[in-house]
């Protein structure tokens, strides 16, 4: 709810300049405002700009006790607007810091029984804004918030109150995103955002949400440029006013833009700042380390991987995070019924929340050779990437319409859409995705006979792999160049070396090898430096990753 709003009852000089400093963002002074009032007398008013001020300040151990004692002493009041308004902020932050969702819902439909038969008023927008917010995250309906966020926007316009209606405006365009239309989604997020941009929005809440569903926008529709471009724009806004927790969640969103780009390592810093600046919000902090698996994922770390998932599972995407670990490791029969799991939590008019279950789908059905199944779910998802148009979401179908085309051995079919595929990611610069492609396009073109062609684009990819640190998908290029073309040079390992190497495949350090092999460490790091440059790989997880796949140990 808007910090903006000066409340009925702030009398005293205290409390007016606490709430002075919370209309400027100047969380400490007005805490201490607020807590200075409190000394004077209790009143509901100074605890709900303790809770607001706390709220900020990433502190829950303040926000909850104070804001249950001012909806108490409202109730006392008989004042059910301000009440209300109460446990609207009480159900949302159930949600946010503790994750208890049945405690939140008690509270929001306490809201509702307070506010709703009152004339209209601000709290009722944004008890809707509230709802749809929550709706979003953890059900996914998105016609419901498309139908609560209409509401907010109608009824803060009714007011003559920009800020709920902007950000409804906002919610409103992001469902219609999600539905798949995209024409009348991102003009309505557009406006929202032009708004907040320009100085016409005063509540920091109504500014930072509109900024972060502007950017799950661009997310859902892969749209990696402008993602990366407003969540700059956000963590600049949020640093200016130290909203810290929003900083922290949009740095968790800034990470994908990164992974995505190639940029591994400042992604995980990105990644470890959000995760422990959402310490308190438990909630939030589950997109994050989503995020961290599969980058972990990328990197070869599958058993880190899947472990991660497993504590962001209350995030659905998460799901689909464990569905391609298990697709990485070949449990295809895990990998589907993972992906059926989280395909049954969404409606089928999500269509672009859709698109990552249908892309794994296509995979797997090529993989068991269900070329039926995978036709009729690769229509489905070229349909939603001709509507939303996006060169991401494009390259996607073009790249699963050639995997279906090589399952089906029509390596001639497979060579245009994978080479559509591979043009597009390179003009999007996603390199992952690139060397993914020419993988597979590397494939095709020594199926029909041109084996230079095809050993250059596997060469290539490889390469990529190993610049970002790709460690298993470096060895399945490896493995592919070796298959077509013979090993590259000598790798064929002395019997230390393979000694060495079996060590490393337990996860020791140069030094617990050295002393297991009562030699000094400079030889073991001799030893690795060659084991290295044998098996022309970047690490030693890479070493490990080839040699398992290839039996030299």
């Amino acid at each position: 709810m808007g910090h903006s709003q000066h409340l009925p009852g702030a009398d005293s000089q205290t409390l007016n300049e606490a709430h002075a400093a919370l209309e400027q963002g100047a969380w400490l002074e007005a805490r201490h405002g607020f807590e200075a009032a409190l000394a004077e007398v209790e009143t509901p008013e100074a605890l709900e700009g303790l809770a607001t001020a706390a709220w900020w300040l990433e502190e829950p151990e303040t926000v909850f006790p104070s804001r249950e004692q001012a909806y108490r002493l409202f109730r006392q009041r008989s004042d059910d607007r301000a009440a209300g308004r109460l446990a609207t902020e009480l159900g949302f932050d159930y949600a946010v810091f503790r994750a208890e969702l049945a405690v939140a819902n008690g509270w929001l439909q306490r809201a509702h029984r307070l506010l709703d038969d009152l004339d209209p008023v601000p709290e009722q927008a944004w008890l809707a804004l509230r709802e749809a917010e929550l709706t979003y995250h953890i059900e996914g309906d998105l016609d419901r918030v498309r139908e609560l966020a209409g509401q907010a926007n109608a009824l803060a316009a009714r007011l003559g109150m920009l800020d709920p209606e902007m950000l409804g405006l906002a919610l409103e365009g992001l469902a219609l995103v999600g539905l798949g239309e995209v024409g009348d989604g991102m003009p309505r997020l557009d406006e929202a955002i032009a708004a907040a941009v320009a100085g016409e929005l005063h509540s920091f809440q109504a500014i930072s949400t509109t900024f972060c569903l502007m950017v799950f926008a661009c997310e859902r529709t892969r749209d990696v440029d402008r993602a990366g471009q407003w969540c700059e724009r956000f963590m600049d806004y949020c640093q200016r006013h130290d909203l810290k927790g929003y900083l922290a969640f949009c740095r968790g969103h800034y990470a994908s833009v990164l992974t995505a780009r190639g940029h591994w390592a400042e992604a995980e810093e990105q990644l470890l700042l959000a995760l422990n600046g959402l310490q308190h919000r438990l909630a939030w902090a589950l997109s994050p380390l989503e995020r961290l698996g599969e980058l972990r994922r990328r990197q070869g770390r599958l058993d880190e991987a899947e472990e991660t998932f497993e504590q962001a599972l209350l995030y659905p995407p998460s799901i689909l995070g464990k569905a391609r670990v298990a697709l990485d490791r070949g449990d295809l029969q895990s990998a589907l019924d993972l992906v059926e799991r989280a395909l049954r939590r969404m409606s089928e008019r999500n269509r672009t929340e859709r698109v990552p279950c249908l892309e794994l789908l296509v995979r797997i059905h090529c993989a068991h050779g269900e070329v039926g199944e995978a036709e009729k779910t690769l229509r489905e998802l070229e349909d939603v990437a001709h509507v939303v148009q996006t060169d991401c979401l494009l390259a996607l179908a073009n790249h699963a319409r050639g995997q279906l085309a090589l399952a089906t051995d029509d390596s001639s079919g497979a060579k245009a859409p994978l080479e559509d595929a591979l043009d597009l990611y390179e003009r999007v610069q996603l390199p992952f995705e690139t060397a993914l492609v020419r993988l597979d396009l590397g494939r095709a073109l020594y199926a029909v006979g041109r084996d230079d062609s095809a050993l250059d684009l596997i060469r290539t990819a490889h390469d990529t792999f190993r610049g970002l640190g790709a460690a298993a998908e470096a060895a399945r290029a490896r493995g592919l160049i070796d298959q077509l073309a013979g090993p590259a040079g000598p790798t064929i390992l002395s019997p230390r070396e393979t000694e060495v190497l079996k060590l490393l495949s337990r996860g020791l350090s140069n030094q617990e090898i050295a002393d297991e092999l009562f030699v000094s460490r400079h030889t073991i790091r001799r030893h690795v430096s060659s084991i290295l440059t044998k098996l022309d790989v970047p690490s030693r997880t890479a070493a490990v990753a080839y040699a398992l796949e290839q039996n030299l140990i």
